[in-house]
């Protein structure tokens, strides 16, 4: 039982991994487009809306939100080195 759990944590954690590789696919696109307009990098705006949708996301599933909130801080810290990066 317990290895059809792990398993299962297996086949999650890689489709986390997945997803975190296409959403940066993304932000090099969003990249390419805000120096194409010449639009600075750091949007504070839409991060802290991002960042509040996220955590309200996190509360509705019982999820704790400052979990979620170190998570998606380390996700754009990413995004960020990305598109200063290119």
């Amino acid at each position: 039982m317990l290895e059809k759990y792990r398993h299962q944590i297996d086949e999650i954690d890689t489709k986390i991994i997945d997803l975190l590789a296409k959403r940066f696919e993304i932000v090099k696109k969003i990249w390419k487009y805000k120096k194409e307009k010449n639009i600075p990098t750091l949007q504070h705006k839409r991060w802290q809306k991002v960042l509040k949708t996220r955590k309200q996301l996190a509360k509705q599933k019982w999820i704790n939100t400052e979990l979620i909130e170190n998570i998606w801080n380390l996700i754009h810290k990413e995004a960020l080195l990305i598109e200063n990066n290119k």
